[in-house]
């Protein structure tokens, strides 16, 4: 369910607010549900019920993901690579495939019961029990570095240089390969975001309301399959954290991710080297987060090598 919250609820509570438009969900419920991690702003969960409305914004409601059969986390013994590690936050470089938090259709084999076992269940739960330790996401088929909170008051400290979206406390950094070329180099897309109001998984740039989403993008490098089809490296930084959001501003540009089976191209002819062809994920790497630490104050940098399936296609620019 998305709820969009106007101007005319400043200063109100999200749960009196969210009760008042949902259309059958008592205050009560939606108390529930943000404490079980079921009510988002973009991808963040909103799990104060006190907290104040200070503006207008798009509030969704996964209730179909909140049985009382998930909130069971069972730890699980999947491999992971850890970068770093302190009695605050780690620093993991997940693979592609693997679904950061409990879903329908997804209730093991994530990243939450791999750090629930590598960490015996010591993490936040600011952000629900499905969610411990997550302060965000990376999409299942997107690889690269990402932040866990061992701690509610790290994980509200992180979450905090998330918000800043200004870049000097903290920055993030991905590789993409994509079909077309831009039409300059660099730039910002600088849009607002909306849930689309059908394919509820799926994400839009919205004209006339939605969370404002600024991607910075640069041109790395362009190769031309044929007089009319080229795929392109690109650098996106991201100054803010909508779900899908580079995916839905490569589309916005006019290019499409490769391998991205939502938002990517439809036809793929054979023009195309066979590795892009048949490229299973989407082709999105977080290749490097660099932010102040909340607590030490010390700039910290990880970065994170394409992993083998992207190295192929990178190859392709070098031949």
């Amino acid at each position: 369910m998305n709820i969009r919250i106007t101007e005319d609820y400043v200063g109100k509570r999200f749960d009196v607010a969210i009760s008042q438009l949902s259309n059958g969900l008592s205050r009560s419920m939606i108390q529930k549900l943000m404490k079980r991690g079921c009510v988002l702003i973009g991808e963040f969960p909103l799990s104060d019920p006190s907290k104040k409305v200070t503006g207008q914004c798009d509030v969704y409601i996964d209730s179909t993901s909140c049985d009382d059969d998930q909130y069971e986390i069972e730890a699980e013994d999947i491999e992971l690579e850890v970068l770093y590690e302190d009695e605050y936050l780690v620093v993991i470089n997940k693979p592609a495939g693997l679904v950061c938090h409990p879903a329908p259709g997804h209730k093991s084999g994530t990243l939450v019961n791999a750090i629930a076992f590598r960490f015996n269940n010591k993490l936040s739960d600011v952000g629900g029990p499905t969610r411990p330790g997550i302060v965000h996401r990376l999409d299942k088929d997107t690889s690269g570095v990402m932040l866990v909170a061992k701690n509610n008051d790290a994980h509200n400290r992180i979450a905090a240089l998330f918000a800043n979206g200004k870049g000097d406390l903290i920055s993030r950094s991905y590789t993409c390969f994509v079909f077309g070329v831009p039409a300059q180099r660099s730039g910002c897309i600088d849009t607002l975001i909306k849930r689309h109001p059908r394919l509820r998984q799926q994400y839009i740039v919205g004209e006339d309301y939605g969370k404002r989403a600024l991607t910075m993008y640069e041109l790395d490098k362009t190769l031309y399959c044929s007089p009319t089809n080229a795929i392109s490296k690109i650098t996106c930084k991201l100054l803010t954290g909508r779900t899908h959001q580079i995916r839905v501003h490569m589309k916005h540009i006019e290019l499409h991710v490769i391998g991205d089976q939502v938002y990517g191209k439809s036809k793929v002819d054979s023009t195309y080297p066979e590795v892009v062809r048949n490229l299973k994920r989407q082709a999105l790497h977080a290749v490097e987060l660099s932010f102040v630490h909340p607590f030490t104050k010390e700039r910290m940098t990880f970065s994170s090598q394409l992993p083998p399936d992207l190295k192929l296609i990178d190859a392709l620019f070098m031949a």
